[in-house]
């Protein structure tokens, strides 16, 4: 009987163990469908700071100076022992010219310049011709002019002497006019017959008339005789004037010889440098110490009137120049200060000022900053960095905690609330304003305060009155 009871305990016992057992089982896997439903959260308090954009612009850091070389054009390049982005130094050769090209384009330059100097012989000598006939053609003139001056002279002088003469004859005849009062009281005194008296006087008086008709149209003659003579005289000497002036026009030059004359003295300036390139056997070496920015020839190739090779002087002072992307919105302006790092030869320039932004085409911005004298000696790629900070705000959150609906943005705040299950955070959606934001942070406004604690992150989406669990950056739980 005791043995009956001791055995039925035992299952008793036995069957609570699993009970409890049970119990824990079912626990465990609650609070495991708990832990899975609610959402974990990551929270955090609002901050008070300055957004802060980090700016990086590639670009590289040259001299400001470049030294250009050119060459005479159409000479045949013989040798080219550097190419583009070899480092020089002042002396070393850049390329060397064919030297029988060269000695031929010498000799070409020098027929040209003779040729031109014979064409300016010849337009000099046509220039002389024409002075000397200019002058002859105005001593002729001149002489002319004096000989029809005097010939007018002598022929008015002849005409006028005629005329007074012929005028002097006609005053002489008028004085011996029969007196009629003075032969008609004769007639009255002397008894004579009328008869006779009017025969003799009408006679007379017939032949004086006739005379001083003759003497009169003989003046009228040489007066026009006379002022024909000094119309004649005066329109020789007019035109032998118009000879005088005509040929004392001065001859002008031709615009031709000048131009020939300039055009020799550009040929003799490109004939004086093939001579130097010549006499330093056609070899082009550095004149500083640089990099070779550009190489246009190769050997083989012929030198045109653009520049031959570009080198960045390195005796010069540096800058950076970089340019940003299109449409891309940096803030920069002229004395931002920066941070310049080289990629190769670790240099790193702290506290370097933006000399000059100036927009481009199409929306890109090229900045320069100009370097320190010794500060870096030599070229290369680099980085130029800043970071540009807003105004302060008083709520700022990671960029993550912003969410955004059709209606606007907002926050998801936390709050401690009872239930059956005890005090329990739940979440709660808090409408904001976005008021700037950049990469990592959002400064918001809205009904919220220093001690309000902002979801960061969650493991799923949070609605409204969700309850939630807050962990901790390594998962652990706080509720």
């Amino acid at each position: 009987m005791q043995l009956k009871r001791s055995r039925a305990g035992k299952k008793e016992n036995h069957g609570f163990v699993i009970f409890l057992a049970a119990m824990a089982g079912m626990t465990v896997i609650s609070r495991m469908g708990d832990s899975l439903m609610v959402p974990q959260v990551e929270v955090g308090p609002l901050e008070e700071m300055a957004l802060e954009y980090p700016v990086e612009i590639e670009g590289r850091i040259g001299t400001k100076e470049k030294k250009i070389v050119y060459c005479e054009e159409n000479l045949c390049i013989a040798h080219v022992p550097v190419q583009k982005n070899d480092m020089v130094q002042k002396g070393d050769l850049l390329f060397s010219i064919d030297l029988e090209d060269l000695d031929e384009k010498i000799r070409q330059a020098e027929l040209e310049v003779r040729k031109i100097e014979l064409q300016i012989a010849d337009l000099e000598n046509d220039y002389e011709k024409q002075v000397n006939q200019q002058r002859r053609n105005l001593s002729r003139a001149e002489t002319d002019y004096n000989e029809a001056a005097e010939a007018a002279a002598n022929q008015e002088n002849t005409a006028y002497a005629d005329m007074e003469k012929a005028r002097m004859e006609l005053e002489q005849h008028e004085r011996l006019k029969p007196d009629e009062e003075r032969k008609r009281n004769f007639k009255e005194d002397s008894g004579e017959s009328s008869e006779e008296e009017d025969s003799g006087e009408g006679d007379t008086l017939a032949s004086w008339n006739q005379k001083e008709k003759e003497l009169r149209q003989k003046y009228e003659e040489k007066k026009k005789m006379y002022e024909e003579a000094a119309a004649a005289g005066k329109e020789a000497v007019k035109m032998a004037k118009r000879q005088i002036e005509d040929a004392g026009e001065e001859v002008t030059e031709s615009n031709a010889a000048s131009l020939q004359r300039m055009e020799k003295e550009e040929m003799e300036r490109n004939l004086g440098r093939l001579r130097d390139l010549r006499q330093k056997e056609g070899r082009v070496y550095a004149e500083c110490d640089g990099r070779v920015l550009k190489c246009a020839v190769s050997a083989g190739s012929f030198t045109t009137p653009e520049s031959v090779m570009i080198l960045e002087d390195f005796s010069q002072s540096f800058q950076f120049e970089g340019i940003t992307a299109e449409g891309e919105n940096v803030p920069v302006e002229e004395g931002t200060k920066c941070r310049i790092e080289m990629t190769q030869g670790n240099v790193v320039l702290e506290d370097v000022a933006v000399s000059q932004v100036t927009e481009e085409e199409e929306g890109a911005i090229r900045v320069t900053a100009q370097l320190d004298s010794g500060s870096v000696s030599q070229s290369g790629s680099a980085v130029l960095s800043f970071t540009k900070e807003s105004k302060r705000y008083q709520n700022c959150i990671p960029k993550s905690a912003v969410c955004q609906e059709a209606s606007g943005y907002y926050v998801i705040g936390v709050k401690e609330s009872s239930t059956i299950l005890g005090i329990q955070w739940t979440a709660q959606h808090v409408p904001v304003t976005l008021l700037e934001s950049n990469e990592e942070y959002a400064a918001v406004s809205g009904d919220l305060s220093e001690y309000d604690k902002i979801v960061f992150r969650a493991s799923k989406k949070v609605e409204g009155g969700d309850r939630v669990r807050i962990i901790d950056r390594d998962g652990d739980s706080f509720s």
